[in-house]
């Protein structure tokens, strides 16, 4: 799992165990982002990770997801199971 929200946005909230590189510095650390294992990429609506995805599948990261609805829409769907 790849959050490429903002610092600030982490602050509120994140995925347990996400690697965390802002879209903005992704290009600059894009080989933290491993190549053998599936990556989800999310944001906070989906914008930005699907640009962040793009990317990644343009460098040689061969199994990305974009997670839909980003970390707003996993969010709501956690609260409301608990």
């Amino acid at each position: 799992m790849l959050d490429v929200r903002n610092n600030s946005e982490r602050e509120h909230g994140a995925i347990n165990g996400s690697l965390h590189i802002p879209l903005a510095e992704l290009t600059r650390r894009i080989d933290e982002v491993p190549t053998d294992r599936p990556i989800v990429v999310h944001c906070a609506g989906g914008y930005r990770s699907s640009v962040a995805a793009s990317l990644l599948r343009n460098t040689g990261h061969p199994d990305v997801s974009d997670l839909l609805g980003g970390y707003n829409a996993w969010q709501a769907m956690h609260a409301a199971a608990a």
